[in-house]
């Protein structure tokens, strides 16, 4: 094998989600991507030597909105779901473009730093896609579809150029605000590649899906002075997921985000699909007090993954917070499922298994690297997930 160009990366600790925590190993990286993964260092290949703390793949951020990057801190969640989603609608018309271009680069690039390798990114403009790019971030950019007309989706697609992934994804809002044959013509639209959809994440969504309560009533009177009726939506009168199930949207395609509400009944049916669910906790936790029932949806075998969801829900754009909140709300969740979350768990919801999320040769190469203080092995994944870092954690490129 020719070195040129490799750069070997070695730590006290490579974790990894199939083959686990190995003490001592070596990952090598070429033109951005991984060639071998050794117990050992090898000779002759330019090594950098990391010591005390944990190397790992590149994180995986299943969900953020990077055009919202300039609310930060402009409608801070206070619990109240639809109390938030009208200070947001107020907040964004009318913003300054060149201000919230550079908000976004701004994160784009933090999120590169904290050692993200690939971001699912919600847009309403595919403005962010070049920004993500520059920052060396791969990504794919959903097209988020909402009402009866508003944004309509290019057609999906995955394409790669220089070792960066520049993907276009459908996307429909939630199961409440996208008529029925619209949500059905735009899973369709995705084809065989992800479909992305927010759903069960607060109360009141559940209420205006079934017709009832104080928290749905506020919901529909939301949409209605914007102009979205609940009869031209087609409901079916079921809870959100029951909803997508009964449209044919969910399937092993399909990515849904939130589900704090899931019932046990929901959470058997995402399973029997295949649909994978990515968590925001602490946007969720923020927005609603409430994050989707963990343990049940691991118990049943649905795939789950992590987001960051947007600065104008969550304080940043940090992964590694985002493990610390989930292992504080759920202190019972062994250490390797949650890391899992934040790289396998989010390739595999993107149709990405392979590229990313892994240690493998093949798959794209930025690394992450959690600095930690001396410790044994029992306590490392625990101090990474717990958020007992040593320094700032880091991306490596190995370009």
């Amino acid at each position: 094998m020719s070195e040129d160009r490799a750069m070997q990366y070695t730590a006290r600790w490579v974790w990894d989600p199939r083959q686990g925590l190995s003490e001592g190993a070596s990952v090598i990286l070429r033109q951005g991507s991984i060639v071998e993964v050794a117990p050992r260092p090898r000779a002759g290949v330019p090594t950098l030597d990391l010591e005390e703390g944990l190397l790992m793949p590149g994180l995986v951020n299943a969900h953020t909105h990077l055009e919202l990057s300039f609310l930060a801190g402009a409608v801070p969640p206070r619990q109240d779901f639809v109390g938030w989603l009208e200070q947001l609608v107020q907040a964004r018309p009318g913003h300054d473009k060149d201000l919230a271009a550079r908000a976004a680069a701004r994160a784009a690039v933090e999120l590169a730093a904290m050692g993200v390798a690939c971001v699912a990114d919600i847009t309403n403009t595919g403005r962010a896609q070049a920004l993500l790019a520059e920052a060396g971030l791969s990504a794919v950019s959903f097209f988020e579809a909402l009402g009866e007309r508003k944004v309509e989706p290019p057609p999906a697609a995955m394409d790669w150029s220089d070792g960066i992934l520049r993907g276009f994804g459908v996307a429909a809002h939630a199961p409440y605000s996208v008529p029925s044959p619209r949500l059905r013509a735009l899973k369709a639209r995705a084809g065989g590649l992800p479909f992305c959809i927010h759903a069960a994440e607060s109360q009141a969504e559940v209420e205006f899906m079934l017709g009832y309560g104080r928290e749905g009533a506020r919901l529909e009177e939301f949409l209605l002075a914007r102009g979205l009726a609940r009869q031209a939506l087609d409901l079916s009168g079921l809870r959100p997921v029951w909803h997508l199930e009964a449209m044919g949207v969910l399937n092993r395609h399909t990515l849904v985000v939130h589900g704090v509400q899931l019932s046990q009944e929901e959470v058997r049916m995402l399973a029997a699909s295949g649909a994978s669910l990515c968590l925001c906790p602490r946007s969720n936790l923020g927005l609603t007090g409430a994050i989707a029932p963990v343990w049940q949806l691991i118990k049943a075998g649905v795939n789950l993954a992590l987001g960051t969801d947007s600065l104008a829900s969550a304080p940043d754009l940090s992964l590694w917070a985002e493990m610390a909140a989930l292992r504080a709300a759920e202190p019972g969740l062994r250490p390797e499922d949650i890391l899992t979350m934040a790289t396998l768990g989010g390739a595999r919801a993107l149709g990405l298994e392979g590229r990313f999320g892994g240690l493998l040769s093949g798959a794209a190469g930025p690394l992450a690297f959690a600095p930690l203080t001396r410790m044994g092995r029992r306590e490392v994944l625990e101090a990474v997930v717990g958020g007992g870092l040593a320094s700032a954690p880091r991306g490596l490129t190995g370009s």
